[in-house]
């Protein structure tokens, strides 16, 4: 009988195992990258001559971290995905002068995210069913 309980409890411990490692499976690993934007709320990002690079995102999923810039300043920030969903928190950056940048409305529309898709290279940031942000992968 203790034979059948030990076996019991160790097919039980595999199983809780398995069903824990493949929970965390559900994350697309391809979000972990760097990110350049192309498209922000419908339009083509087409920088202009007060940006000194293109705004880039680079997730790193094992820290919960978001790294990159606006095309201006750095950032540094927070980034929780779960399955479909993402959220970007805890976002600060550099205070460099940035004339006629879209850095207030790259920041906000980052703020807005909550769920996100991979396809082709390319990483989709939606609010709800609306597309708010493209990125292309640039690694």
């Amino acid at each position: 009988m203790k034979r059948y309980n030990y076996l019991f409890i160790t097919l039980i411990s595999i199983l809780m195992t398995f069903c824990t490692s493949s929970s965390e499976t559900t994350i697309n690993p391809l979000i972990n990258d760097i990110w350049a934007l192309e498209f922000i709320k419908g339009v083509d990002y087409q920088p202009d001559s007060s940006s000194k690079e293109r705004p880039i995102i680079e997730i790193h999923l094992k820290e919960n971290k978001v790294t990159g810039n606006t095309g201006c300043n750095r950032i540094n920030g927070t980034v929780t995905v779960e399955e479909d969903q993402i959220e970007f928190s805890d976002i600060i950056t550099t205070e460099k002068f940035c004339s006629k940048s879209i850095e207030q409305e790259f920041l906000m529309s980052l703020g807005m995210v909550n769920n996100y898709k991979v396809e082709k290279l390319k990483l989709y940031l939606y609010e709800d069913d609306q597309e708010i942000m493209i990125f292309q992968k640039i690694d």
